[in-house]
């Protein structure tokens, strides 16, 4: 299928995004999320964003490691909660959790620390972010105390990554010990977002990620060949520590494509949502993992197939591949790009699994192309960016041409299948056990 004709699609799917294959900003709830009163203006609260210099001074290290930090570890409580009402004081300190925006939940962090606060308002620090890196989207803010019947809730009026203006409410739950928060847009009242906020101590940064990652065999590369340099400042790479034990053995590829939210110059986003976690979290592969980043430029709303196809030969000419054991996945933008790839080079791998992934219209001669490569299409069953319908779409017409296919359907999943996934083992069980089909 040609470029040009997806691009009708992709402007139906670009405009639900909301996460990593997408764009997490600006999405708002269904009507029932319209609030019945116009939010207060909160024009007296402030928020600024910041950049910490002093690291040490706001985030305290986890079991002593000088990189991992817990953020806002370190940050100190200013007000003497003994002079203030208890139901104040019970906002004080440190509290994370997760935004619960469609159409992919729990895909940000948000960590508040509130530092002071009085009857009329107080200070808070804020950091948004959605994996490892710092700094985060670091702010300091001036909010304002508001009691409704009693019960105080802290607001303040801020400026979201986007640039788009939106109210923050938040209001201490007793029962489950909890601070519980809203987003809405201050125009028209309507919910852009909600919050649950805890006491844990999980969310934490590294102050050096790039040597956090080398410290598990992940490094950022550059391209060698200059016409990818158009495309992209390079792609990440995992090797196997045995890798460098001798100079003669070949090792199994997995290249991964990612979602257009991580899109952009920075090669390190590669490292949360992709086959990069497990090694981050579970431990080694016995496997090269690389992935390339395209950039933010509009000329292309798709994976170029002339940089899928630098990129892929770049790979395996820079590293000892063994081409029987070729694997190709992606998720939602790259999972398109996976089924193109492989319809464009059916001798090459030895499976794919497209993750939340659409192929519009595919024909059946190009289908054809890949009946002999095993296919794991994974989607979400309450995907609202690619709806599952689409993603059946060319794995019921690979089974109607014979192809060895399977797809899985996630319930209690939105368009984020790929958490659970890229960590399973069972996932790598299946692919690496498969071998190209000569």
């Amino acid at each position: 299928m040609k470029l040009q004709q997806l691009f009708p699609f992709l402007v139906s799917v670009f405009l639900l995004s909301g996460c990593i294959g997408c764009n997490p900003v600006g999405t708002s709830l269904s009507p029932e999320g319209t609030r019945s009163t116009q939010p207060l203006s909160l024009d007296d609260t402030a928020t600024t964003a910041m950049i910490i210099q002093n690291f040490n001074d706001f985030h305290s290290p986890v079991n002593g490691d000088d990189n991992e930090h817990i953020i806002f570890g370190a940050l100190p409580v200013l007000a003497d909660s003994k002079s203030i009402p208890a139901d104040l004081a019970a906002f004080l300190g440190r509290w994370e959790g997760y935004g619960f925006a469609p159409p992919v939940k729990k895909d940000w962090k948000m960590v508040l620390f509130v530092s002071d606060i009085t009857e009329q308002g107080g200070k808070l620090f804020g950091w948004i972010g959605t994996n490892l890196q710092y700094p985060g989207f670091v702010t300091e803010t001036e909010f304002r105390v508001v009691r409704n019947g009693g019960d105080p809730s802290i607001q303040f009026r801020m400026t979201w990554l986007d640039g788009s203006e939106r109210i923050l409410k938040f209001n201490l739950d007793e029962v489950s010990q909890t601070l519980q928060g809203e987003a809405v847009s201050p125009f028209w009242g309507k919910q852009l977002d909600n919050y649950a906020l805890n006491r844990d101590k999980s969310f934490f940064v590294y102050k050096d990620y790039a040597s956090y990652l080398a410290g598990k065999d992940i490094t950022a590369q550059e391209w060698k060949e200059t016409n990818l340099e158009t495309f992209s400042q390079g792609y990440m790479v995992y090797l196997p520590e045995e890798y460098h034990a001798d100079d003669q053995t070949q090792w199994p590829l997995i290249l991964f494509l990612h979602g257009s939210g991580d899109r952009g110059d920075n090669l390190f986003l590669l490292a949360k949502a992709s086959p990069f976690m497990f090694i981050r979290e579970k431990g080694p592969l016995p496997a090269i993992i690389a992935a390339p980043l395209l950039n933010n430029n509009t000329d292309y709303q798709l994976f170029p197939d002339e940089f899928l196809e630098g990129a892929l030969n770049e790979i395996l000419s820079q590293y000892r591949v063994d081409r029987d054991h070729i694997y190709l996945t992606g998720l939602s933008l790259g999972g398109e790009a996976t089924y193109r790839l492989a319809i464009s080079h059916p001798d090459v791998f030895a499976a794919i699994s497209p993750l939340c992934a659409f192929l519009p219209d595919p024909s059946l001669n190009e289908i054809e192309k890949i009946k002999d490569i095993p296919v794991w299409a994974i989607h979400g069953a309450d995907d609202q960016v690619v709806k599952p319908s689409w993603g059946q779409k060319p794995v019921e017409k690979l089974k109607k041409a014979g192809g060895d296919v399977k797809f899985s359907l996630l319930p209690d999943h939105d368009h984020d299948v790929w958490t659970d996934m890229y960590s399973d083992p069972a996932f790598y069980e299946w692919m690496l056990s498969q071998e190209k089909k000569n």
